[in-house]
């Protein structure tokens, strides 16, 4: 029986982390769950401790500080690979991601290395209006110079099989920050991984705020840049060596 690994970092999010793990625990029920938590300061640890005594599947990392996304991603990675798991799903915890939704995920990469969830081939972005705009437009920017058949780069709503976990723990990651996300995708097409999509439906956070920074818009443009420049001194990966459709 294949095992799952239902994975997502957080912090401050005491409005919408039960929600989450209770969804995920109804839709995935013989799903392992991990949580990050980057030791947030208001109720979110407490209330993630009371589940942990009702939900054995539930583990919770907790980090002396906030330590990033990206590192909290790669924890997850490589948690599923210690562990051996068939599928790690990683998602945002905000209420954006619906644990419904990850069953076509799955599905999805029964035919495919690595799955994301998109917003914009046959999914929706329910969003705010400029999360909207962010979105697209990174989106946009995303597909015009990191080509690879795909029409979702950012979301962290995705499916990771054994060989995609492999590919993204052997590499070495120089963006930081939502860039990141980006970043994954490019190491699993220089790799040759069979890169697939999923319709999704993307809805506004359900509580708390938004903790993207102003600053982020900025490093990820120039991280796209970064790695376009790397495409292009090497023709080979240009043209298009990874799987996806």
């Amino acid at each position: 029986m294949a095992t799952e690994l239902v994975f997502t970092a957080t912090y401050c999010e005491q409005e919408n982390i039960e929600a989450w793990v209770r969804g995920v625990h109804l839709h995935r029920p013989a799903a392992d769950i991990l949580v990050v938590d980057d030791s947030s300061p208001d109720e979110t640890g407490a209330i993630l401790k009371r589940l942990q005594s009702e939900i054995p599947q539930l583990t919770v990392h907790t980090r002396p500080g906030k330590m990033g996304l990206s590192s909290a991603h790669l924890y997850a990675i490589d948690r599923g690979i210690a562990g051996g798991y068939d599928r790690v799903v990683t998602m945002d915890a905000d209420g954006s991601h619906q644990p419904s939704q990850i069953a076509r995920l799955i599905e999805a990469s029964d035919s495919a290395d690595f799955v994301i969830g998109t917003r914009y081939r046959g999914g929706s972005h329910q969003a705010a209006r400029f999360r909207r705009f962010l979105s697209l437009g990174a989106n946009k920017a995303a597909r015009r110079l990191l080509p690879m058949g795909l029409s979702e780069y950012t979301t962290s709503f995705r499916v990771f099989t054994p060989s995609a976990m492999s590919s993204i723990d052997r590499a070495t990651f120089e963006c930081g920050g939502y860039a990141f996300f980006i970043e994954c995708l490019e190491v699993m097409n220089n790799d040759g991984l069979v890169l697939e999509e999923a319709p999704i439906d993307f809805l506004d956070r359900t509580g708390g705020k938004s903790k993207i920074p102003r600053s982020q818009i900025l490093l990820s443009a120039k991280a796209l840049l970064h790695l376009n420049r790397q495409r292009r001194r090497a023709p080979a990966i240009a043209s298009g060596r990874g799987g996806s459709r």
